[in-house]
């Protein structure tokens, strides 16, 4: 059976890196120079007022926010 996986650039190097979708959230290695990877993320994240800012100033990618607030 096939696992899904997603493809990453280092960005060190530019080399391809092939993550498993179920590594989604973990920090990897990049398999050419061993640098840190950024962590993937597929699908939506919820945060509230006490995780967002630590997860938007260690995320090194850019984000979609969606705010909302209860009627």
């Amino acid at each position: 059976m096939a696992t899904a996986s997603y493809l990453i650039s280092c960005p060190s190097c530019g080399t391809g890196n092939r993550i498993p979708a179920d590594k989604e959230g973990l920090r990897g290695r990049c398999g050419n120079c061993k640098s840190a990877l950024p962590p993937l993320y597929c699908h939506p994240q919820q945060m509230s007022d006490r995780t967002f800012d630590s997860f938007i100033n260690s995320y090194p990618g850019p984000v979609l926010a969606e705010f909302w607030a209860p009627t």
